[in-house]
């Protein structure tokens, strides 16, 4: 299938590694003609209704036509595609361009952005894409066409690479101080060599090592015996993580939260580590650690589960295909109502 050419609108706030960054070079690499449109160059294109700007944590981000037209005529896009941040065009401008553009907009803070930002800019796209499937029934209660983001990551930019004795560790934890993870962060550096990557855990009493990006975060994933991710969002929601799927990629061993969700994706205890709660967690890191080749076939049977199913190379001509029938289905209505 010939992917449709596309501009590409979104931010990139967490650097090389950032996954708004790495689906558009997915895009790329699925064969896609992409015009990147990096907003975070471009902070004249964004309007805030006066707010500073908050990539869309409390509400839409919208996007100045003026600014934009003169890519869009330059490029002629046949998809516009709109990366989270709460970015979409206002509504006259959006029905304008649907005309002869395909629009995609892309939601990967929900839930805790949907009421103040997503439910407001969803109906304005020809498909919306939620990364938290519990939101669906509230968008189509206002009126969106949507459906649930395929979490997948890049293979080009998350691979393994050698370890490093300087990032050597038993458990990596990388991500801010969210309050449900103080108490098992806290629990398991008094029991493992453990390394914290992130922000907000000083206040707390556990030392931060930074952030990662780039190469730098390959090799930590390398470094550790073992990574974990927690699934709350900051407002307290459980979801899946893309960051699962890059670190798998990124060649770690896995431990994250037991929910129903990650079960459609993985195989849990033989292609990444599931605990219910942090006793549980203890016990399987302990069990890993002390069994080094089962944890390297769990290891390795996570990333040749990414490789083979979820890739962002593999997802976008599934999401394009879906974009494209409903296009059409609207244009047959359309003719047939005339």
């Amino acid at each position: 299938m010939a992917l449709p050419r596309t501009l590409h609108i979104g931010g990139y706030w967490r650097g090389p590694n950032d996954m708004v960054r790495q689906m558009m070079l997915g895009l790329r690499a699925a064969g896609a003609e992409v015009c990147e449109f990096n907003t975070d160059l471009h902070r004249e294109a964004l309007d805030c209704d006066g707010r500073e700007y908050d990539r869309g944590t409390f509400g839409p981000v919208w996007l100045r036509w003026e600014i934009l037209r003169p890519r869009v005529e330059s490029f002629n896009p046949e998809l516009i595609v709109c990366n989270a941040g709460g970015l979409s065009f206002r509504a006259d401008d959006a029905r304008a361009l649907r005309k002869s553009i395909a629009l995609l907009g892309i939601a990967l803070s929900d839930p805790d952005v949907f009421e103040r930002a997503t439910s407001r800019i969803a109906q304005n796209f020809d498909l919306f894409l939620t990364g938290a499937p519990a939101c669906i029934p509230g968008y189509r209660a206002r009126g969106a066409t949507v459906d649930a983001l395929p979490l997948a990551t890049n293979e080009e930019f998350f691979h393994p690479v050698p370890s490093d004795p300087q990032y050597a560790c038993e458990v990596l934890v990388i991500g801010r101080a969210h309050a449900d993870r103080i108490n098992p962060v806290r629990r398991i550096c008094g029991l493992f060599d453990v390394h914290i990557h992130g922000e907000g855990w000083e206040e707390y009493g556990l030392p931060s090592r930074g952030t990662l990006y780039a190469e730098e975060l390959l090799t930590a994933l390398n470094s550790a015996k073992i990574a974990v991710i927690f699934s709350r969002t900051p407002a307290g929601h459980t979801i899946v993580k893309v960051a699962i799927f890059d670190f798998i990629a990124g060649g770690a061993l896995l431990a994250t939260d037991s929910i129903a969700e990650i079960a459609e994706y993985f195989d849990l205890d033989r292609e990444l580590i599931a605990f219910r709660n942090t006793d549980e967690l203890i016990a399987k890191i302990r069990f890993y650690l002390a069994n080094p080749e089962l944890a390297r076939r769990v290891r390795e049977s996570g990333r040749k589960r990414v490789l083979s199913e979820h890739l962002w190379r593999h997802a976008w001509p599934r999401i394009i295909h879906n974009i494209q029938s409903l296009k059409q289905r609207a244009a047959c209505g359309a003719s047939a109502q005339s």
